[in-house]
C-alpha cells in the first residue's frame, strides 16, 4: 500500500478521516509536528491495541487544493471554513474587495469537493458598533459571498444557506481583561464562515 502524502494541513486531514475531529492530539497543525509521515509496510499486520504495526484502514475524503491561508476549523458534523471579513471587504462594506478573489477561489475549490448536502454561509462582526448594525453588515457579507459562489462552475449547482450573527458568536476577544481594545482579536470575529457537510 502507498500512502499519498497531503499538504493541506493537520486540521483539513482529521476532517478526512474516520472518527476525525477536532479535539484529537494531532499536532501543531502550522508545522505538522505530531504527526507522521512514514509510509506502512503492505504486509504490516494489526496488532491488539491498535499499537505500532497495525494496519491503517479508512478512505481519504477528495477534500483537497491549495488552502493555504485559509483557516479550518473541523466538527463531528461539518468543516468550517473561515474567511476574514478584512481580506474580503472595505471596512464598513458589504462589497467584494479586487483582492477578495483569490481567497474565495481556494474556498470554492474545497466547496467543489465537499459532500453533498447544502453550504451555510454565515457572516460574523467584531463587537464594535450598533448591535443591530452589525446584524445588517454580516448578513449582507454573507449574501455577497453566496452571490460570488453561485456564480462559479462546479459551485454554483449547490444549495447554500444564507445567514448573518453579527457580533453574538466571537471566536475571539473583542476586548483585554481590564477592558482594553483588543484589536487582533476584533480582526479574527470579523470573518464569513463557509460550513461544508462532513
Amino acid at each position: 500500500m502507498r500512502l499519498a502524502s497531503l499538504s493541506i494541513g493537520a486540521a483539513l486531514l482529521a476532517a478526512c478521516s474516520p472518527g476525525g475531529g477536532g479535539d484529537a492530539p494531532a499536532g501543531d497543525a502550522a508545522t505538522g509536528a505530531g504527526t507522521t509521515s512514514a509510509p506502512v509496510a503492505a504486509d504490516a499486520q494489526p496488532t491488539a491495541g491498535g499499537g505500532p504495526g497495525s494496519a491503517m484502514t479508512g478512505t481519504v475524503s477528495d477534500l483537497k487544493g491549495d488552502v493555504s491561508g485559509l483557516n479550518i476549523r473541523v466538527t463531528d458534523t461539518a468543516t468550517i471554513v473561515d474567511l476574514p471579513a478584512d481580506a474580503l471587504f472595505e471596512f464598513d462594506k458589504a462589497d467584494l474587495t479586487p483582492g477578495a478573489e483569490a481567497e474565495l477561489q481556494k474556498a470554492a475549490e474545497l466547496v467543489r469537493k465537499a459532500p453533498p448536502g447544502a453550504i451555510e454561509v454565515i457572516g460574523h462582526s467584531d463587537a464594535k458598533g450598533d448591535d443591530a448594525y452589525n446584524l445588517r453588515l454580516s448578513e449582507k457579507r454573507a449574501r455577497t459571498v453566496a452571490d460570488w459562489f453561485a456564480s462559479q462552475v462546479g459551485v454554483r449547482q449547490r444549495a447554500f444557506r444564507v445567514s448573518g450573527k453579527g457580533e453574538t458568536d466571537p471566536i475571539a476577544a473583542n476586548q483585554t481583561a481590564d477592558g482594553k481594545d483588543e484589536a487582533a482579536g476584533r480582526a479574527r470575529n470579523r470573518r464569513v464562515e463557509v460550513v461544508l457537510p462532513r
